[in-house]
């Protein structure tokens, strides 16, 4: 969703810009139509890492505010060892992952509480959450599935 608004106010911004840059040349009447392409191209060369470069940054910012909120949570769980706790402030954290890295991690967090606090289905429901094409990864999912899924049968 944020993506798709950065992707909207690029090409309105762009086009703005390429406006500008068009009424420049007819201003001051610049008929050479090779320098109005290679302006352009250097144009659209510029813009697209400035763009990129911009957009990295606001996604490093703004995971940085869960990912400070989220070591410190796991900090305290590793202290107390209170999987109630734990469960419930990841839970209710107020920052939302942002990445698929970061969202992979927080719902794999998130299973680990839920199973250790006895909510096999939750758990599950968060290993459902996960998206990813990792082989390593997809192994640590389907290792931790059939855990709670042995540990489910065994309480039953």
């Amino acid at each position: 969703m944020k993506s798709n608004k950065l992707d909207k106010v690029y090409l309105v911004v762009f086009l703005i810009l390429e406006f500008i840059i068009f009424f420049v040349f007819k201003y001051f009447d610049i008929s050479d139509i090779k320098i109005f392409i290679i302006t352009q191209l250097v144009f659209v060369i510029l813009f697209s890492i400035l763009y990129f470069v911009i957009t990295l940054f606001i996604e490093k910012l703004a995971s940085r505010k869960f990912c400070i909120k989220y070591n410190k949570i796991m900090r305290e769980y590793q202290k107390s060892d209170n999987a109630k706790i734990f469960y419930d402030k990841l839970k209710n954290m107020k920052e939302k992952p942002i990445g698929d890295d970061i969202q992979n991690t927080y719902f794999l967090s998130l299973a680990t509480a839920a199973y250790k606090n006895g909510e096999n289905e939750e758990a599950l429901k968060y290993l459902d959450m996960i998206k990813t094409d990792d082989v390593h990864i997809l192994k640590v999912i389907e290792d931790e599935r059939q855990t709670i899924l042995g540990k489910g049968k065994n309480r039953a």
